[in-house]
C-alpha cells in the first residue's frame, strides 16, 4: 500500500513541477505562486520516494 501512496505523490510531484516550469516559460518569469508549485512538488517527490522505498521492503 506504502508503495502505491509513493508512486502516487511521486507522480503529482513531477506533474507539480512540470506545471510550474511551463508556466514561467510561457510568462517569461517565475512568481511567488511558482515558487511555492516547485517547492511543494520537489517536497511531494521526495516524500513519496521515500514511502516508495519503505513499502518495497
Amino acid at each position: 500500500m506504502l508503495f502505491y501512496l509513493g508512486l502516487g505523490l511521486q507522480l503529482i510531484g513531477f506533474a507539480s513541477v512540470g506545471l510550474c516550469l511551463f508556466a514561467g516559460l510561457n510568462k517569461g518569469d517565475y512568481g511567488q505562486i511558482e515558487l511555492i508549485q516547485l517547492v511543494g512538488g520537489s517536497a511531494a517527490f521526495y516524500f513519496g520516494s521515500m514511502l516508495k522505498s519503505k513499502g518495497q521492503g
